[in-house]
């Protein structure tokens, strides 16, 4: 971002690098800073490095707009592009930025801080997206804080001799999330937050890069509070990549792009690399971020031991593509992906027309991608009885989409509780969502509800407070979990039978048990 001179403005703020001026569109009531650096721009012979000092700047940053995102990968098309993924931000490599919203009158007031990581499957997303805007958690009493990381292959792309020079490689969005809350940690204050008391919230891959901290030695002491919406990275039935597996894949990956060193593919253009996003795009285990598979982290306990917040939607798969849409396809997707425990699977997922396997065709999806991960996670964490836990189940099922239609469901299901459809009920952005909803008052409930509880979580680790309904501590596989949508209440933990199976799978494909 350009340096600018001074211009009027509510306040201004000493960081790393220089002085920052609150945006124009600031008011008594909440600042706004964009596009704050946390790191050099990691561009040249930063490439493929972890986050480098924030380069000083003269005279007063203006912070009216958003910094570039990270460039991204190729978006979806289909459901999941139309539905998920809707920013149109310009793009960088040049992209290490923050944005800060804040209500405090002063820097002695200690509000707790919320540090979101965006989703958008590791190649997309951005800390500018509207859905993220930090008003409406600030408005209740947290300082918000939203950040950009490296995405695809400028992510995470390990190579031999980027291990060379470094002592390992891989994981920089990992590591740039590290830099940005070292960043909170000593910078904070200034803008009223409590450095002591800092939330990661996230959503997706977001949630899974947070599950990832949680695990990880250099993330120590820098969070004191998680929140995972939708995702871990246990996905059953496969280990994250090591470190020679992720060097293997680098490999092949710059051979692909005619680049025989580290210096040819450095020198190849930004979106050239990002070209084949899909190829390079996964935290691993580094053996310094992330010191062994996240599984057995957990079941040891060697882990930053926060209270958590995590959750699942009721229809987290509808946006992407169907299990199958036929009996034939049924039976033979489900030999293929299951092999001997297709029989399994089936007694699951149960189907014996083409009009059954359409009624269940997004729920392997939303239970062996989604729900599972967290619920996972949120049994070995409360397992270890180290901090609380609190598991929420998301069922609102908004009107929109009319013109979408799914066998067997009604239109009001048509892509029901889908996938990242909580995060602007518990951001409190129903007004600033894009694109616009036609948001009734159930749903202006369910926001202040879902949001209140989110800011007191994050402020004393208990989602409860004055007026909520009571939400029940998580302690293992009998606890309720909390619906929040029409009905706002303690519930069962659902579809137990079909999560079930995705333990089975996991321990026979990874041939260990269950991480509590």
């Amino acid at each position: 971002m350009p340096t600018a001179s001074y211009v009027a403005s509510r306040d201004t703020v000493t960081v790393a690098g220089g002085t920052v001026a609150a945006a124009a569109d600031s008011s008594s009531a909440l600042r706004i800073f964009r596009a704050i650096p946390f790191a050099a721009p990691p561009v040249g012979d930063l490439r493929w490095r972890v986050p480098q000092p924030v380069p000083a700047w003269t005279g007063v940053r203006r912070s009216d707009n958003f910094s570039a995102a990270c460039l991204m990968g190729d978006r979806p098309a289909g459901r999941v592009g139309s539905i998920l993924y809707q920013q149109t931000e310009s793009q960088s490599e040049d992209c290490l930025y923050l944005n800060v919203w804040t209500g405090a009158a002063s820097a002695a007031e200690r509000r707790p801080v919320m540090v979101l990581l965006h989703g958008g499957a590791y190649q997309l997303g951005a800390g500018s997206q509207p859905n993220y805007n930090g008003k409406g958690l600030a408005a209740k009493g947290a300082v918000v804080v939203t950040l950009n990381y490296r995405l695809g292959p400028l992510g995470f792309l390990a190579h031999p001799e980027l291990t060379a020079e470094a002592g390992s490689s891989g994981n920089y969005a990992l590591h740039d999330a590290v830099a940005a809350l070292k960043w909170v940690r000593d910078h904070i204050a200034a803008f009223g937050g409590d450095p002591g008391n800092v939330t990661v919230f996230s959503e997706s891959a977001g949630s899974a890069l947070a599950s990832v901290l949680y695990a990880s030695p250099l993330a120590a002491g820098l969070f004191h509070r998680l929140v995972l919406e939708s995702l871990a990275a246990l996905p059953a039935g496969a280990a994250l990549p090591t470190l020679a597996q992720a060097q293997a894949a680098g490999t092949a990956f710059a051979a692909n792009l005619g680049a025989s060193d580290l210096a040819s593919l450095r020198s190849r253009p930004a979106a050239a690399i990002m070209a084949g996003a899909g190829a390079i795009t996964a935290p691993i285990v580094d053996g310094v971020l992330l010191p062994d598979q996240l599984d057995l982290l957990l079941k040891s306990g060697t882990v930053n031991a926060v209270p958590l917040l995590a959750g699942w939607n009721a229809d987290e798969g509808t946006p992407y593509p169907p299990f199958a849409t036929t009996l034939a396809g049924y039976e033979s997707t489900a030999a293929a992906r299951f092999g001997s425990l297709a029989a399994d699977f089936k007694a699951a997922y149960p189907a014996t027309s083409d009009a059954e396997v359409q009624a269940m065709a997004y729920q392997p999806m939303r239970d062996g991608t989604f729900a599972w991960n967290v619920w996972t996670f949120a049994r070995a964490h409360a397992a270890r009885a180290q901090a609380p836990a609190y598991l929420y189940f998301f069922t609102r099922r908004p009107a929109y989409h009319a013109d979408q239609t799914f066998t067997g469901q009604s239109p009001a299901e048509r892509f029901g509780a889908y996938h990242s459809l909580e995060q602007v009920y518990f951001y409190d952005n129903l007004d600033v969502s894009a694109p616009t909803r036609a948001y009734t008052a159930v749903d202006r409930h369910i926001a202040s509800t879902a949001s209140s509880y989110l800011v007191n979580f994050a402020r004393t680790g208990d989602p409860n407070g004055s007026g909520l309904p009571a939400w029940p501590r998580f302690t293992g596989p009998a606890s309720a979990t909390m619906e929040i949508g029409d009905t706002i209440a303690p519930v069962a933990v659902p579809f137990q039978d079909k999560l079930a199976f995705w333990d089975r799978y996991y321990t026979a494909t990874l041939g260990r048990g269950l991480p509590f």
